[in-house]
């Protein structure tokens, strides 16, 4: 069968709808809107402790496209050797190095969070010379340079200030609670530089728009501006709202909702790889269905959620790793993914490959053929893996949401320990988990038990909590040196937190060390709001008057 040639007739992939609201990411205005508007409403309706199921359906099927790109056809796999083969086992080396030693690992992370501006901005700026391309725009060498310029000195200042020592710094790397850490490269990032380069970027704005609407109308060029409005909310704003307080008071510029802010981000960068995605698979492939190519991208991304994640959580099938879920296995595998999908689309997704342009471009379609593939028992392992993966994701969110927290509100022991345990079978053995079910054993005076689960949830996980909540238990029972062990453990973790220093020093006021009570105490009002300063205040003075009538040694 013989390809067909024939251009798909107008200028838009899949209509003009979808091509707006997906491809051109119109989809993030009203998003934004609402979040800017009353971003606790749709927190409410979506908290981020649920977000993982919309980033299920998206995040993961728009990974599993580029696999399925890359590994499903033997050509593809030929074609991009180099990247499919060696480059994927450096990678893969990396992570279980990264899996033994926290530094790889934690430079892995760094190095996931500090390419991912960059590779947002690739597939902003090359699906706008896609839209423009369609509609014959011609993008003289001059108007493709300020183009180009106007997405990337966005993503290069984001990218600065997410490293920046001082000044402006813009990091909301969820590394806090994980054995791996951003490692920052301290760059001096002054106020004075960032507005310098926002002039130049409203400059270079400016230049390309004015050499493209003499070439075109603006409603063939909207796609394109649509285009350029994502990427400015996505990197511009967040450094402007630094500067100007007014709108640095909005929600979604508010460093407390980064990470929230940034997982709407990722769904509409995974949905406007999945509607490019689709449109070239749908011609390259023509016997697939969409919803057939969609549903193996799922299973693709899901994959190593499944069978592997199963083989390396310690509290799952196997010992092979060490690092706990929710403690460093979660991000170190989500930035092992993304970099080995950013090396692999990188590679793929070049318009200047003639194939590539034929089909994006000129809507070509490539030949039956071409698809043909033969059935491997492999290719069926990644199938079981994948549905086992979506199982573990769907059920390992909803179990903590609905089965722990839930639980937890409702006081219903018995809930929240049949989670955990199912959780643990997952490979999801969770720290917080543990920590509710200790909670509710102290509650019903059980504070053996809830010893243990305590102790069971800092082993995954310490946390200021947990160590606060195993002090407690331990003060009650007038076990002086355990209680002062888990205060100071707390501090450890969070020198300032006023109610750890108000612990401690009740303690070791208790146990006779004045001068340590005082210093903590006083601390501790340093620290503590103003409604909570009258309790810390008796302590305080009690541990200044026992220690003056205490004798002086001989």
């Amino acid at each position: 069968m013989e390809a067909d040639s024939r251009p798909i007739p107008g200028p838009w992939l899949h209509g003009p709808g979808w091509d707006l609201l997906l491809g051109a990411g119109a989809l993030y205005l009203p998003i934004f809107a609402v979040l800017a508007l009353n971003g606790p409403a749709l927190q409410q309706l979506l908290p981020i402790s649920l977000m993982p199921l919309l980033l299920l359906v998206t995040q993961t099927p728009h990974l599993g496209a580029t696999l399925m790109r890359v590994y499903d056809q033997a050509e593809n796999r030929r074609r991009y050797k180099l990247f499919a083969v060696w480059a994927t086992a450096l990678i893969a080396g990396l992570f279980f190095v990264g899996l033994a030693d926290g530094t790889i690992g934690s430079i892995l992370v760094t190095l996931y969070f500090t390419v991912v501006p960059w590779h947002f901005t690739g597939q902003n700026y090359g699906i706008t010379l896609v839209f423009l391309r369609r509609r014959g725009i011609e993008i003289t060498p001059e108007a493709k340079r300020y183009l180009y310029a106007s997405f990337l000195i966005p993503c290069l200042m984001f990218i600065l200030a997410t490293h920046a020592a001082s000044g402006v710094t813009y990091n909301s790397v969820p590394t806090s609670e994980t054995v791996y850490r951003f490692l920052s490269l301290e760059l001096p990032v002054p106020g004075v530089v960032l507005l310098a380069v926002t002039l130049a970027y409203a400059w270079t704005v400016i230049e390309a728009v004015l050499r493209l609407s003499s070439q075109a109308s603006l409603r063939a060029l909207a796609p394109a501006l649509l285009l350029m409005v994502v990427q400015a909310l996505w990197y511009v704003a967040p450094l402007m709202a630094l500067l100007l307080p007014r709108l640095g008071s909005l929600a979604p510029f508010r460093m407390e909702n980064a990470g929230y802010t940034s997982m709407w981000m990722l769904t509409i960068h995974s949905l406007q790889y999945l509607w490019i995605s689709t449109f070239y698979a749908r011609r390259e492939r023509p016997e697939m269905s969409e919803r057939a190519f969609l549903g193996k991208c799922l299973l693709a991304g899901a994959s190593v959620y499944g069978l592997p994640v199963l083989l390396l959580a310690p509290s799952a099938l196997g010992r092979f790793g060490s690092v706990p879920f929710e403690s460093g296995l979660s991000l170190l595998i989500v930035s092992v993914l993304s970099l080995h999908h950013i090396l692999l689309d990188g590679a793929i997704w070049k318009l200047r490959d003639g194939r590539i342009a034929r089909i994006l471009i000129q809507g070509q379609t490539a030949g039956a053929a071409e698809a043909l593939r033969r059935r491997s028992p492999l290719r069926s392992l990644v199938w079981a893996s994948g549905t086992l993966g979506v199982l573990i994701i769907a059920g390992g969110t909803l179990g903590m949401e609905f089965g722990v927290r839930d639980g937890l509100e409702a006081d219903d022991l018995q809930r929240v320990e049949r989670t955990a345990n199912v959780l643990r079978w997952l490979g999801r053995d969770s720290s917080e988990a543990h920590a509710s079910v200790g909670f509710l054993r102290a509650r019903r005076r059980d504070h053996q038990g809830a010893i243990e689960e305590f102790e069971r949830s800092l082993a995954l996980r310490p946390t200021v909590e947990t160590w606060l909540n195993l002090g407690s238990v331990h003060e009650h029972d007038g076990e002086v040196r355990q209680a002062l062990n888990a205060y100071e453990s707390a501090l450890a973790l969070a020198p300032t937190d006023p109610v750890a220093l108000q612990r401690a020093g009740r303690v070791q006021l208790s146990a006779g060390d004045y001068e340590r009570a005082r210093r903590h105490l006083e601390a501790a009002i340093a620290q503590a709001p103003a409604t909570e300063r009258v309790e810390i205040q008796r302590l305080l003075q009690l541990a200044r008057d026992r220690a003056v009538a205490r004798p002086e040694p001989d």
